[in-house]
């Protein structure tokens, strides 16, 4: 079914705002995104295999931008309650686990296969957004983009709003066709919106805003025809949205050519902001057009001519009975059948999924992991570690609790996430910032007890921690005590206290990144994952954005040089929010934030709380000065002075 919109460039003129709310609300559809059926064949021929590995169906998966934003859809719907939402398909296979995954791209491929249209203009839509996609990640990788693969899916999803439109409107979109295929690409904007009061750019923001992606993603492909547009925005959202148009342009040189401005702004682009003056820039276009090439061939593949076509259909169908009785067979219970325990704000610990213990694993070893993991499980094995369960997931790893039976004692496995896995440089700094955090040694530090690269996996073990961070406290429990802040602030301060000491600079402050005991309520500060030494800050990229907004300083969001009394600044953020139970800058999305931290000054603490002493309120407002030079000066002075109010 298909709408059908005749023209009116006199009534649009006079209400554009509700020709574009319903022109929104008849796109708004996945249903619509279609997926080419040579590109399903293969996805469901993988995901159906016994041995398919994670891999294959991501390297699949990043073939097909409407598979591809259903996937990261399902993987941020509100069914998996992430704390943070996810544009990486990388990310996305250690959130769903393989069985899941599986489960997914074949149930979104089965309807494709028995899709056999493609018009010249969807195949060219198709190669498009697979030719944008590799040409982005490139790129990024060329400038050192934090995550590459993050702007390879922004190339991917760029112009799923162009397919809604086009599915939704097709006698619309036959009148300006023509037109829009001829113009350069900053004017395709404009007909349109002319057309359909909204252009394709902010109904794909629309439709991924919807569906939860980050707004990293989105605002800069709902820009990417007008980066200059995003001057004010985080310099991340600004390099990707020109890093798309410069994309856009490069998928279209037929036509930018034949522009002599567009074509020189193009070169020098390519020049300035890539490094790739004229003769670079053909030889890097060169190299990635075999397997543009390669992708346009599999598009023009009639699947019901393929031998294969009616066995993938029987055996998808099987692998689908399978994982759908399989999940109904899972039930919800605790680790351990006595009471729960509490910790001291009252949550309940160790809640878990049982999962029948796979063949793979060692006798006696109750495990929740899934297939998925079990080479990581024979590697870690090797080295003297048993990993028996997930206990968190980062932007640099996947946290396991683990067994040590050397020393009879459980570990805290971090390994590095696969998608970083394969970067030489992450893992460089992966290992490079672990050695720098088992530096430190003092009680309310997490301890680091081992470094290790085996196989192509790269890890740490550190202590293991029976308990739960500040942020599942204030969340489940809402702020503690009086005397119980007096008594967090002060061994937070002395944990910083002692990496300071060592030279070293946290930069990532926050809730969830302190950790209370349950046995002994001792406070430990973990995931040096952002650290730097002092005199090695400047190997962050000049402009990255690092750290978590709510409780960044100024200078983070800045992009300045970071000291220690950056830590100071997030640790009264830390303070004002186990006073107050709320974030000092708090706001409805990552620019107000971030606008709050660098113009704002923060309410009291004692307008929301006021049994807050005022010497407590005056330390925690110093040490969220906007000059570095206004805080405490040290954590050393923090805790002296914490100490002697108590």
């Amino acid at each position: 079914m298909s709408f059908s919109r005749a023209p009116k460039p006199d009534s649009r003129s006079a209400c554009v705002s509700t020709v574009r709310e319903e022109t929104l609300a008849a796109v708004l559809d996945p249903s619509r995104l279609p997926t080419p059926p040579g590109v399903a064949l293969q996805v469901i021929q993988a995901a159906s295999r016994p041995d398919c590995r994670s891999s294959e169906i991501v390297s699949l998966l990043a073939l097909d931008p409407a598979l591809t934003a259903k996937v990261l859809k399902a993987v941020n719907s509100c069914l998996y309650g992430l704390a943070r939402p996810v544009s990486s398909l990388q990310r996305a296979v250690t959130v769903l686990g393989l069985n899941s995954l599986r489960s997914l791209a074949i149930g979104l491929s089965l309807p494709a296969m028995t899709h056999h249209s493609a018009n010249s203009a969807m195949h060219d839509y198709w190669v498009s957004s697979v030719g944008g996609a590799i040409l982005a990640r490139e790129l990024a990788v060329r400038i050192k983009h934090p995550a590459p693969e993050d702007d390879m899916v922004a190339a991917l999803l760029r112009d799923l709003g162009e397919v809604l439109l086009q599915q939704s409107f097709p006698n619309d979109w036959n009148l300006i066709a023509t037109r829009r295929n001829q113009c350069l690409p900053e004017d395709v904007s404009a007909i349109e919106r002319e057309q359909f009061g909204i252009d394709h750019a902010e109904v794909t923001a629309n439709v991924l805003s919807r569906w939860q992606l980050p707004e990293d993603l989105v605002a800069a492909i709902r820009h990417h025809h007008e980066p200059h547009k995003l001057e004010n925005a985080p310099s991340l959202i600004q390099s990707r949205a020109w890093l798309l148009d410069f994309v856009e342009h490069l998928t279209r040189l037929d036509i930018v050519t034949q522009d002599p401005a567009s074509l020189s702004k193009l070169l020098n682009q390519a020049r300035d902001r890539y490094q790739l003056p004229q003769p670079a820039l053909i030889a890097f276009l060169e190299g990635i057009s075999p397997k543009v090439s390669e992708f346009a061939q599999l598009l023009n593949l009639d699947v019901t001519r393929s031998p294969e076509f009616a066995q993938a259909l029987v055996t998808a169908s099987e692998v689908l009975a399978h994982f759908s009785l399989e999940s109904h067979q899972r039930v919800v219970s605790y680790a351990d059948p006595s009471p729960a325990s509490k910790t001291p704000f009252g949550k309940t610990l160790d809640a878990r999924v049982a999962r029948p213990a796979s063949p793979s694993l060692p006798d006696g070893i109750e495990s929740d992991l899934g297939a998925e993991f079990i080479d990581l499980i024979r590697v870690c094995r090797q080295s003297g570690y048993e990993l028996r369960a997930i206990r968190g997931r980062g932007g640099m790893g996947i946290v396991f609790k683990a067994y040590e039976p050397s020393l009879d004692r459980f570990v805290a496995v971090k390994v590095l996430n696969p998608e970083l896995a394969s970067n030489l440089t992450a893992r460089k700094r992966f290992i490079r910032e672990a050695r720098i955090a088992a530096a430190i040694r003092h009680e309310n530090v997490v301890s680091i007890y081992a470094v290790k690269e085996i196989a192509d996996v790269t890890y740490l073990a550190m202590e293991y921690i029976e308990g739960i961070s500040l942020e599942e406290s204030l969340e489940s429990s809402g702020p503690p005590s009086l005397p119980e802040i007096l008594r967090l602030a002060g061994q937070m301060a002395s944990g910083l206290a002692a990496a300071h000491a060592r030279g070293i600079v946290h930069r990532d402050i926050k809730p969830a990144n302190i950790l209370v005991e349950c046995e002994n309520r001792l406070v430990k500060i973990t995931d040096f994952g952002l650290a730097r030494r002092s005199v090695d800050v400047s190997l962050s990229r000049e402009g990255a954005l690092v750290g978590t907004p709510l409780f960044m300083a100024p200078e983070q969001v800045n992009g300045q040089p970071v000291d220690v009394r950056t830590d100071l600044f997030s640790l009264g953020g830390v303070l004002y929010a186990l006073c107050t139970g709320s974030p000092p800058f708090p706001g409805a999305t990552v620019s107000e934030i971030l606008l709050q931290v660098c113009e704002q000054e923060p309410k009291p603490p004692r307008l929301a709380r006021p049994d807050i002493p005022t010497w407590l309120e005056d330390l925690i407002l110093r040490l969220l000065r906007k000059k570095p030079q206004e805080r405490f000066q040290s954590a050393s002075e923090v805790t002296k002075l914490l100490a002697s109010q108590q």
